[in-house]
């Protein structure tokens, strides 16, 4: 949230179109906060607001230093899952895989349906996580063990959530859930 102000505040300088764009997507990002109460949405909406969430760090880190590319097949578009599932994987790739390289980065975000599974990709092809750190990635990362976690609350044993990286290469968080339930109902939303 700092950082964001931040960004504002110098951007207002030179670039008040700019500013005014970020200010709205930190608007819209607080909104869907507030909506926090929601188990599950459709994965438009989670993309929205992945979309939102990546306007700001593309004004931080600057349009040529941070790449994004979006494969989503338009059957997943109405799936709902898990509320703020994205968020926290995307945050780490930004974090701890594109922002140690000077040169930046791309991210890569897939889905589709397949064998009646809901499959999402995050990749990055930032710094890659260590072979010695990799065992711990779900104890000392709170983002990572909390979307396991919400996993196992709704899904129990059925869903996974693997990571692959490869240090000086780049990471991909792959999740996997059951068959996507169609629209939901407003009431039938939270849990």
């Amino acid at each position: 949230m700092f950082n964001t102000l931040n960004t504002v505040s110098s951007l207002i300088r030179f670039d008040p179109d700019a500013a005014r764009g970020v200010v709205l997507r930190l608007s819209n990002i607080l909104r869907r906060l507030l909506r926090k109460h929601e188990t599950f949405v459709p994965l438009k909406e989670e993309l929205q607001f992945i979309d939102d969430y990546l306007d700001i760090e593309v004004a931080r880190f600057g349009k040529d230093n941070l790449e994004i590319i979006k494969e989503i097949d338009d059957e997943t578009l109405e799936a709902f899952v898990p509320s703020m599932l994205l968020q926290p994987m995307v945050e780490n790739c930004l974090k701890h895989g594109l922002a140690p390289k000077i040169e930046g980065g791309r991210i890569r975000l897939h889905a589709e349906q397949h064998d009646g599974r809901l499959r999402v990709e995050i990749e990055d092809n930032g710094v890659g996580i260590s072979e010695e750190r990799m065992p711990h990635v779900y104890v000392e990362g709170i983002g990572l063990s909390n979307v396991r976690e919400r996993l196992r609350v709704l899904y129990g044993t059925d869903f996974r959530l693997e990571i692959e990286s490869r240090p000086g290469e780049g990471t991909i968080i792959r999740i996997e859930v059951p068959e996507p339930v169609p629209a939901m109902p407003e009431s039938a939303r939270t849990l």
